[in-house]
């Protein structure tokens, strides 16, 4: 049996402004680390929004993974807060023609990070700009070497892939889910009350998106690694 092919929009890094020899897509390798390691072919996808149903029709599954950027607050109706210093146009519109033409073929998707936030504002729903700002909490989700207790909701597919807990996943985000996308429940939290998982499941389709980053400690964390391989199970 061929392994499925999973598609992930590549990040964009513009070092120069206005010189494109200078402009590059890339990818961090835990990507693709982890997706072989759970049983799929990782391929990078390239930012271009007018090809998304010629690379949909050739993909088995899409992971949306994190970003250095912010979705667009205009894209869910409010003015910028000061600390969203960069969007990327390209990005989002990637994103988002993804996610149009997985809904209208039936493709699995994965949403890692800005990929859940993305995920998120597509289905309607809106972001917490600055987590900071407006939750109380001693988290610092931001830094990347913070890790922190998750509470799966009972009866959620995560809950049930977690197995005994408890349970501890790492965060790299200022950013947060505010009102939940339609079609979404959340099934998972923070101790501080941050969205830490959504998921979705329209007509047996896998549809999840997780604010932590399963890239980067599957191979210390059981629930990263079974959502993993769940979500590529989930593509063949």
């Amino acid at each position: 049996m061929s392994k499925p092919l999973i598609g992930m929009p590549a990040r964009w890094e513009d070092r120069v402004p206005g010189d494109w020899q200078k402009s590059r897509w890339y990818l961090q390798p835990t990507y693709f680390e982890a997706i072989a390691a759970a049983g799929g072919v990782p391929v990078m996808l390239p930012l271009m929004p007018q090809a998304a149903p010629e690379m949909v029709a050739r993909l088995d599954g899409i992971l949306l993974p994190g970003s250095d950027s912010d979705v667009d607050p205009a894209r869910y109706g409010v003015e910028r807060h000061p600390t969203v210093e960069f969007v990327n146009p390209r990005r989002d519109e990637t994103d988002f023609a993804l996610l149009e033409e997985a809904d209208r073929t039936g493709c699995p998707v994965l949403g890692i990070c800005f990929g859940m936030q993305s995920m998120n504002v597509y289905y309607g729903g809106s972001l917490i700009q600055h987590l900071r700002d407006f939750i109380p909490t001693e988290i610092e989700h931001s830094e990347h070497v913070t890790r922190h207790p998750v509470r799966f909701e009972t009866g959620s597919l995560l809950e049930a892939l977690a197995g005994a807990g408890p349970h501890v996943v790492n965060s790299t985000h200022h950013q947060g889910v505010d009102r939940v996308g339609r079609g979404f429940l959340v099934t998972a939290h923070a101790p501080d009350g941050v969205v830490e998982a959504m998921e979705a499941n329209p007509n047996g389709r896998f549809l999840m998106a997780v604010q932590w980053h399963p890239e980067r400690i599957f191979s210390e964390s059981q629930p990263s690694l079974a959502l993993l391989r769940q979500f590529v199970e989930s593509c063949r």
